[in-house]
């Protein structure tokens, strides 16, 4: 609605105006915050010269949107689900229930049915969806919801299914990470980026295993759990692997994310493909592989959206770098500094 408005050339009392609306719904309508009752929505559309389909989605008026997930997966009925709009498509991620339980985290918006989200009361889908593996996209998510300003939907991903929701359109944003070099090297016009974080990218090992070194841990002997393809440690193995001369390790089993695979090494007394700041936490010792820089990458057309503005304003504040300095082996140098 906001690029709506600017590409107009209406401020928001001109829109609010011309829409018969206040101007305070007109601000809380781009900031994600709010779905407009029906005539508002005709009444907003035809101002700005286009349908309520396209500038707020196709909804049905019992909170059903049809929905796909974000990441390209089939979204299981009777899953819980987190959305947000992108362009005129309702997207989405499930959400763990044992994490929607909790007191941490950002709730669930409604639940899968038939391909669609049946949304809950009250719930009003909105914000920015940003796809990566760093530990901190949840911190920054919580922190988001709790201010009750501009939302953020955090997305679970490697660095490729990041990239290629991005690509996709199925989100506004995607955290990267990888040697900074290869990082400067991938980027393409029409993206913006800033750094996040840098943390190194490695073998984590249960600490019975004394430390063994990356060609035992080639062999096979260890039970090692390995990552997709797309994810960038997995990479950084696949180049270890290949300076030593050594054929690709056979997975004892592929781990979702960092901390999955973390979690699977010490309960098996194994190793695991992932990250030091996870492998520290749970416990493990880790052998580096590469420094690795991570970067959030918009596009051009998404980076004066609220949730992601918002983002940005976040990682420097105070608030958000306590808690992710706080991480161990975890370097927040230089959070939110443009590229």
């Amino acid at each position: 609605m906001r690029e709506q408005r600017s590409a107009a050339g209406l401020t928001q009392g001109e829109l609010a105006q011309g829409a018969a609306v206040s101007r305070a719904l007109v601000g809380a309508l781009e900031r994600g915050r709010h779905m407009p009752a029906t005539d508002a929505a005709i009444r907003i559309a035809r101002a700005l010269g286009t349908t309520v389909e396209r500038l707020f989605g196709a909804t049905t008026p019992d909170g059903v949107g049809p929905a796909v997930a974000v990441l390209g997966e089939s979204l299981p009925d009777g899953t819980l689900a987190r959305a947000s709009w992108i362009g005129g498509t309702l997207v989405a991620r499930v959400v763990d229930p044992v994490s929607a339980l909790g007191a941490v985290g950002a709730p669930a918006d409604g639940v899968v049915a038939d391909g669609c989200v049946q949304l809950f009361s009250g719930a009003a889908p909105g914000g920015a969806v940003v796809a990566g593996c760093d530990p901190v996209l949840g911190i920054a998510e919580g922190l988001l919801e709790r201010a009750g300003g501009a939302r953020l939907v955090g997305v679970p991903a490697t660095s490729g299914q990041a990239l290629a929701a991005l690509a996709a359109g199925r989100c506004h944003g995607a955290l990267v990470h990888g040697p900074a070099r290869s990082l400067r090297t991938r980027a393409r016009p029409g993206l913006r980026r800033w750094h996040v974080a840098r943390w190194r990218s490695g073998i984590a090992t249960h600490p019975g295993l004394a430390r063994p070194s990356l060609e035992a841990l080639l062999t096979g002997a260890v039970r090692l759990v390995q990552r997709d393809r797309t994810a960038a440690c997995q990479q950084a193995l696949e180049r270890a692997a290949r300076r030593l001369g050594a054929p690709r390790a056979t997975a004892h089993r592929t781990a979702a994310g960092h901390l999955d695979a973390a979690r699977a090494a010490l309960d098996h007394r194994g190793a695991a493909v992932t990250i030091e700041p996870v492998a520290v936490a749970v416990g493990l010792d880790f052998l580096a592989l590469e420094v690795h820089d991570v970067e959030l990458w918009v596009l051009d057309r998404w980076a004066a959206a609220p949730g992601i503005a918002a983002l940005l304003d976040l990682l420097g504040t105070t608030r958000f770098r306590d808690r992710a300095g706080a991480l161990p082996a975890y370097d927040i140098a230089g959070t939110g500094a443009a590229l």
